[in-house]
């Protein structure tokens, strides 16, 4: 029987696969790891803008007994309408001496600058009276004198304009005059209706 003759390793492609594992190992031991990549900016997306917030609109008084509104910025324009001491117009544009306004039932025209005032924004209705100040606790002096009732009457400005006294059982004049010096130096916020503040009656009740 003829002897089987096997053929010789290939060693040389053996060694060389080993050097490339040792040389791909000594590789990964010895190269610098890669920094992270920045994030990404945020999306934007095109065309966004954020709208200002856009101021109240500018008004004027009439302080005028009737105030012509003329079609045209001149005293020889045609006369559009007539308008009353105390309203209110919302200002739509100037030209010199004159003020381009709305008008409430409609239309637009033009009033002279010398006949009405800035007016502040129409603040909204409020229905009841609010006290700003922070009135004395109730207590009484010694045994207890008494109590003193007031009513106080105030103006659109929130400020005390006259008192009345309405019941004293004190019977002493200091305390009661007490009572109205304390009162008088009250600020309230007045209701308001319409876009105007009202005078209101504010009765005060102080224990002695």
């Amino acid at each position: 029987m003829p002897a089987v003759t096997r053929p010789p390793r290939s060693r040389p492609l053996a060694r060389l696969a080993l050097l490339a594992i040792g040389c791909a190992a000594a590789a990964c031991r010895t190269a610098p790891l890669a920094p992270p990549a920045p994030p990404a900016p945020p999306a934007v997306a095109p065309g966004t803008v954020v709208a200002p917030v856009p101021p109240p609109p500018e008004t004027v008084r009439v302080t005028g007994g009737r105030l012509n509104v003329r079609r045209a910025p001149a005293v020889t324009a045609a006369t559009v309408t007539r308008v009353r001491r105390g309203e209110r117009l919302a200002v739509l544009g100037r030209d010199g001496e004159w003020i381009r306004v709305a008008l409430a039932g409609g239309g637009e025209g033009w009033v002279s600058a010398r006949y009405v005032r800035s007016d502040a924004p129409c603040p909204a209705d409020k229905p009841g009276a609010e006290l700003l100040s922070d009135p004395p606790l109730s207590f009484s002096d010694g045994a207890g004198a008494g109590r003193v009732v007031i009513e106080a009457t105030v103006d659109p400005s929130g400020k005390v304009a006259a008192t009345k006294v309405v019941a004293d059982s004190t019977g002493a004049p200091a305390l009661v005059k007490r009572a109205e010096d304390e009162v008088r130096a009250f600020q309230f916020s007045p209701p308001v209706r319409d876009c105007r503040a009202l005078p209101f009656v504010y009765t005060y009740t102080r224990n002695f």
